[in-house]
């Protein structure tokens, strides 16, 4: 699943972006795709009718998508779930468009084989803009019981409660430093100058911008 809207208050209307040869958004998608793990690629979007050019962006790409409400992220990302019959639902976020397809690979596999309801890579030793969630199905109607609007806050601030794993990637923390998600303005533009300078393969966008 990959969350997207385009009222972000810093950078409004950031994921239909171009940035280098795709939008951001089409980054994003693209790297799931190519991750191996993940059997539906669906965008949860939020219900706003300045959405709409993200539902038409997806309907002109042939990209499944979603329509839940805008301020109720779990509920979005629950909805989808249960539309796509997906358990665990797995989680990227449309702003990130050098999340790693590996690294998808990787936090799925770590999920398949532990024993927590929720496993995420999100820590402070990684890059930010690599996080990928896993979450079990039950653990967001849970949440959804609780009134809670967010899928993952309450478990990453409150592990000790909940079975969590943090499973961040030792390969990823010498760049751990690094901000490769599309927040601001700047980020937009140090990224697009990183794509013109090495490409845009995650890594190496990555080192770009912790070198800097």
């Amino acid at each position: 699943q990959i969350q997207a809207r385009l009222g972000s208050t810093r950078l409004p209307g950031k994921v239909l972006y171009q940035l280098g040869s795709k939008r951001v958004l089409g980054w994003v998608v693209n790297r799931a795709q190519n991750a191996t793990k993940p059997t539906d690629i669906i965008l949860t979007v939020g219900d706003c009718p300045e959405n709409d050019a993200i539902r038409e962006w997806c309907n002109r790409n042939g990209i499944n998508y979603d329509t839940g409400p805008e301020g109720d992220l779990l509920e979005r990302h629950l909805q989808a779930a249960e539309a796509a019959d997906s358990d665990p639902a797995v989680r990227v976020t449309g702003d990130c468009p050098f999340v790693s397809p590996s690294e998808i690979d990787r936090v799925i596999e770590e999920h398949n084989h532990n024993q927590a309801q929720y496993t995420t890579n999100f820590t402070d030793k990684m890059p930010i803009g690599t996080a990928v969630d896993v979450i079990d199905r039950v653990v967001l109607e849970e949440l959804r019981k609780l009134g809670d609007t967010h899928p993952v806050r309450r478990l990453r601030n409150n592990p000790e409660e909940w079975d969590v794993v943090f499973s961040p990637n030792e390969q990823w923390m010498a760049f751990g430093d690094a901000h490769i998600a599309v927040d601001t303005p700047d980020d937009y533009w140090l990224l697009s100058d990183a794509i013109e300078e090495v490409g845009d393969q995650p890594r190496a966008v990555a080192e770009y911008i912790a070198e800097r």
